[in-house]
């Protein structure tokens, strides 16, 4: 106001008209510079569509989520939000703002796994970090466990309390959860050694520093505390920086086995550990949205809370809820959709409900539009120039409620497998697995549902031999009495650009390992 004001009394004079004009442009780029937003996105691990009060769970499930529930009310609640079926591919969506199968990221990456996230691959905090944003990570990264994997090296100034891999790794040697874990085992105990079971921390440039040699089960009880803890301080620090910050926050919790905080043990009126760890995990989220508040930096930091893939259900009653067919791992509903939630003061409307399509893919896209940056193209370069596919959408008219969302469509990938694709209200499932280590069952023709109609994905519109019921057997669900062809109008052509687009940008080859460990077994064996 002030800048127009002064611009105001020298009107008449064209001269100073030019020059001043000169100089208010000047200023006004550095104050757009100041006023870009802190970014703050917290990832946590395996919480189930239906776990929050907002979702229609909290207190229902016997676990009250106040914090989030509070943030959702402030802010903006999303319902057709898609993760990826599991934690790398979901971690890896995000950052890379790509399908996770052209990274070779879309299986879940295990102790000793030589996939990992690679230096020619371009991240979102490269992206900010350019932009001139201190960037930070902390927590679970499971994006590869070598140090040319690391955060630190792939944008983040900073890295605190970094671990490499999901909970139930640094659980193994816990001899109550695994009596039969081989502690007597001489030759695998030093080839276990091997393995990168330490909490790191690193700045950019300097060495590594081991916060916790051998992380365990018993850790798992307070690190989410100490991830909170460091983050609060951290954000602290730099709330009257000259320049924004991007920080990014992986929680543990709620991936089974669930270790509560002696803080929240016990505390939850439902009982039991998953339902403890929700509640610590809300608390932790909400001390971070509080310590913000607090800072008087709430306008100007946005922040993103969601969790990488549906819930893991076959793991209770350690495990999330979610009202939608399947589960992490497989291409239903269930394993995909997830719970978000931004929450943005003065910019985003108190109490929104988003129900366009959106994903993991499309924040890093919506970051750049909202701080004045070009996004990436969806032809683009990789890091060593190499003509690569970007998967995101900038969705910020959305997100801001101006106007309708762009993603009209969704391609869903399990591990190494083709599952289906969603184009509008209408997707197609070419791969019907209902359980993440149950069975498969490729379909000749597609199953067919309406999301609008059949959100739980319960009757095929398609005629293609469907079994009456799913029983103990994989099956796309009833059948429901016409085949509705005519769905193929949406879904083939993005199918076959996607599919076109795998040839001619060749993915990062992938190395069969863990969760991919069967395509090392030949074809005609398997």
């Amino acid at each position: 106001m002030k800048a127009k004001s002064w611009m105001g009394r020298v009107r008449g004079v064209a001269g100073a008209c030019i020059a001043c004009a000169m100089l208010f442009s000047g200023g006004h780029a550095r104050a757009e510079q100041t006023q870009r937003p802190n970014i703050v996105v917290i990832m946590t691990d395996d919480v189930g569509w239906g776990d929050l009060g907002s979702y229609g769970g909290g207190a229902m499930r016997g676990a009250p989520t106040p914090n989030l529930d509070r943030m959702a009310a402030e802010g903006e609640r999303f319902l057709n939000y898609y993760g990826q079926a599991s934690c790398t591919a979901g971690r890896a969506s995000f950052i890379t703002g790509r399908q996770p199968i052209r990274t070779s990221l879309s299986s879940v990456l295990v102790p000793g796994d030589p996939n990992g996230l690679t230096k020619q691959t371009p991240t979102i905090a490269e992206f900010l970090k350019k932009s001139g944003y201190t960037t930070v990570q902390l927590g679970k990264w499971h994006l590869g466990d070598r140090p040319e994997n690391y955060p630190t090296a792939h944008g983040f100034d900073e890295m605190y309390d970094m671990l490499a891999y999901y909970a139930g790794v640094y659980a193994y040697s816990n001899l109550e959860l695994h009596p039969n874990w081989p502690a007597r085992d001489a030759n695998f105990q030093k080839a276990w050694e091997r393995v990168n079971v330490s909490m790191l921390e690193q700045k950019a440039g300097e060495s590594v520093k081991t916060v916790k040699p051998k992380f365990t089960y018993d850790d798992l009880a307070t690190a989410d505390d100490q991830m909170r803890g460091n983050a609060v301080d951290w954000i602290k620090a730099h709330a009257k920086d000259d320049h924004p910050f991007f920080m990014y926050l992986n929680f543990l919790k709620v991936h089974n086995p669930n270790n509560p905080s002696p803080r929240w043990k016990g505390k939850s009126p439902g009982g039991g550990n998953y339902l403890d760890s929700l509640m610590e995990m809300d608390d932790n989220s909400g001390q971070i949205v509080q310590a913000i508040r607090d800072l008087g930096i709430a306008e100007n930091t946005l922040v993103i809370w969601t969790t990488d893939n549906g819930a893991w259900v076959d793991a209770w009653p350690d495990a999330g809820y979610t009202p939608f067919r399947g589960e992490k791992g497989t291409p239903f509903e269930g394993g995909f959709r997830v719970p978000a939630i931004a929450w943005w003061p003065g910019h985003i409307k108190p109490g929104s409900v988003n129900t366009d399509m959106f994903s993991h893919m499309d924040w890093w896209p919506t970051f750049a539009a909202l701080i004045g940056e070009q996004a990436p193209s969806h032809e683009w370069k990789d890091n060593s120039g190499k003509s690569i596919i970007f998967d995101g959408i900038d969705l910020s008219d959305s997100l801001l409620g101006k106007g309708p969302g762009k993603r009209t469509d969704f391609i869903f990938f399990s591990g190494q497998t083709f599952g289906g694709v969603r184009v509008k209200n209408f997707k197609a499932v070419y791969t019907a697995q209902d359980t993440w280590l149950g069975p498969q069952r490729t379909m000749k023709a597609p199953a067919i549902y309406d999301l609008q109609w059949d959100p739980r994905e319960q009757f095929d519109m398609a005629f293609n031999g469907a079994m009456p019921t799913g029983g103990n057997q994989t099956s796309p669900g009833r059948y429901s009495g016409s085949d509705n062809g005519w769905v193929g109008m949406y879904i083939i052509p993005v199918m076959t650009r996607f599919f076109a687009e795998l040839k001619t940008h060749p993915n990062l080859p992938y190395a069969p390992f863990g969760e991919g460990r069967y395509l090392a077994i030949p074809e005609e064996f398997r």
